[in-house]
C-alpha cells in the first residue's frame, strides 16, 4: 500500500464526508466583463473524505476535542484547518469552498504534502 492509499484510509476512517465546491462563471453580457446581473454561476462539486481540526487548541485532547465540537457549533471557532488526502481529487485553491453539510467554508490557503512528485495530503486553512 502507497502512502497516498494510507492518507485516504485514515482520512475515510477519521473524517466525514465533505465536498469541494468549483463555482464558474457565465458572462451573459460580453460587452460587461466585469460582471452584470444577467451573468450566471453553476457550481460543481468534488465529494471526498475531510478531517476538520481547530488550530487554535493547544494540546492534542483539546484539538480533539474541537473537531466534535464543530460539528455541532461552528459559531465556536472562525477558522478551521481541513485535511483532504490527495488521491482521486483536484487539488483545490483559494477560488473553491469546502461544503459540509450545511455550512460553506471558504479556503484561505491550501498547502500539500508532496515527499515526492506525488502529493498526498492537502491541508486547507477555511474561514467562514
Amino acid at each position: 500500500m502507497s502512502l497516498a492509499d494510507t492518507a485516504k484510509n485514515l482520512i475515510q476512517k477519521n473524517g466525514r464526508l465533505i465536498k469541494v465546491q468549483t463555482d464558474t462563471t457565465t458572462l451573459g453580457n460580453s460587452d460587461k466583463p466585469w460582471g452584470d446581473s444577467t451573468d450566471t454561476i453553476s457550481s460543481t462539486y468534488q465529494t471526498t473524505y475531510g478531517v476538520f481540526v481547530d488550530e487554535n487548541a493547544r494540546d492534542l485532547q483539546a484539538r480533539l476535542s474541537a473537531v466534535s465540537r464543530l460539528v455541532l457549533s461552528p459559531v465556536e471557532t472562525d477558522s478551521v484547518v481541513v485535511y483532504i488526502a490527495a488521491k482521486g481529487i483536484t487539488k483545490p485553491s483559494i477560488q473553491n469552498k469546502i461544503v459540509d453539510g450545511d455550512k460553506t467554508w471558504e479556503i484561505k490557503q491550501v498547502m500539500d504534502i508532496r515527499p515526492g512528485n506525488e502529493a498526498y495530503l492537502y491541508i486547507l486553512k477555511v474561514g467562514n
